[in-house]
C-alpha cells in the first residue's frame, strides 16, 4: 500500500468516528509515526510502506478513533511556543495556564534581580519552565516544582533535560508542601479543581485520558485551594504572592479561601472566553 491509500484509510475511519479534521490528522499521525516532515508527504504519497509501519500507523488511527487526545498519541503537547512531553500520567498544558507565564512575565521582572519559584502539582513541569525560560533572560531564576506522583515527576525531569535545566529546578515528589522546605517569592499551580460529581460528564479526552488525580477537586473542586491556602503562607517570602489557576465560577469562592487565610487578592486575569481563569494573591 502506498502512502496516498494509507492516508485515506485512515482519513475515512476518523471521519466516521467524527473526528473533526479527519485528512489533517491522519496525515500528521502517518508523519509522526514515519518521522517525515507533514508536508512531504504531498511529494512522496505514492511511495509504499512497510506493513509493520502501517500496522503501527492504524494503530494510533484506531486510538485516536476512541478518543485519545493526538498529543496523548504523538507523547508531546505545545505550551508557550515549545513542545512538552506528555503521558497518561500528566495533565495536557492548556492555553489558558499561559496567563500565568504573561503576567508574572509582564509584572515580575522589572521588580527585582532574583526569582525563587514554586510550581505545586507541576505535571508536565511546563509552567515553571516556560517561567525559567522567559525571565532568565533579565533575571536570576531558581526554582522547586513538586508533584504527588512520581511518574509525573519524571516526565517534568524529562521536559527539563531537553531544555537543558536539570541542574536549574528541582523536581521531587511531595504531596503540596509536605516535603517542600524552602520559601519562596512566587508559587504557582493549576490545581485540580473540577466537581467529583462532574468528572464523567468532561470530554472522552479529558476524562479518559487525563489523570483522574489531576482533574478530581473533591466534592465541590476546591479542596487544592484549600491545602495551599492552609499552607502557602509558610514558604512565602515577604512581599511573595500566589498566581493559581481556577476553573469556570469558581474565582468569588476561590478568592474568600484565600482571603480567609489573610491574602490580598492583587489581580484577576481572564481568558479568551472571559471567564476569570487566574487569580493572583500577595502575602
Amino acid at each position: 500500500m502506498n502512502y496516498y491509500n494509507l492516508i485515506k484509510v485512515g482519513e475515512s475511519f476518523l471521519a466516521k468516528k467524527n473526528i473533526l479534521r479527519p485528512k489533517y490528522e491522519s496525515i500528521l499521525l502517518f508523519s509522526k509515526v514515519n518521522k517525515i516532515n507533514f508536508n512531504n508527504f504531498f511529494i512522496n504519497e505514492k511511495k509504499k510502506i512497510s506493513k509493520t509501519r502501517a500496522k503501527t500507523f492504524l494503530k494510533k488511527i484506531v486510538s485516536r478513533g476512541m478518543g485519545k487526545p493526538l498529543s496523548k498519541i504523538i507523547g508531546k503537547k505545545e505550551f508557550y511556543s515549545r513542545d512538552f512531553f506528555v503521558n497518561s500520567q500528566t495533565l495536557d498544558p492548556r492555553p489558558e495556564t499561559e496567563l500565568i507565564i504573561d503576567f508574572i512575565k509582564n509584572f515580575e521582572d522589572k521588580r527585582r534581580t532574583s526569582l525563587n519559584i514554586l510550581d505545586l502539582g507541576t505535571g508536565t513541569g511546563c509552567i515553571i519552565i516556560s517561567l525559567y525560560l522567559e525571565l532568565t533572560k533579565k533575571i536570576r531564576v531558581t526554582g522547586d516544582g513538586v508533584d504527588i506522583s512520581g511518574d509525573a515527576i519524571e516526565v517534568a525531569k524529562k521536559n527539563a533535560k531537553q531544555f537543558n535545566l536539570s541542574s536549574k529546578i528541582n523536581f521531587f515528589k511531595s504531596n503540596w508542601f509536605s516535603n517542600v522546605n524552602n520559601k519562596f517569592d512566587i508559587i504557582v499551580s493549576n490545581p485540580p479543581y473540577i466537581k467529583k460529581s462532574e468528572i464523567n460528564s468532561l470530554p472522552v479526552e479529558v476524562k479518559n485520558f487525563d489523570p483522574l488525580i489531576s482533574l478530581c477537586g473533591g466534592h465541590d473542586g476546591l479542596n487544592a485551594y484549600r491545602r495551599i491556602a492552609n499552607k502557602a503562607k509558610y514558604f512565602l517570602k515577604k512581599d511573595g504572592f500566589i498566581c493559581i489557576e481556577v476553573g469556570n465560577k469558581q474565582s468569588r469562592k476561590v478568592k474568600k479561601i484565600f482571603e480567609l487565610k489573610q491574602f490580598t487578592t492583587i489581580d484577576v486575569l481572564k481568558d479568551l472566553f472571559n471567564i476569570e481563569r487566574v487569580i493572583i494573591f500577595k502575602k
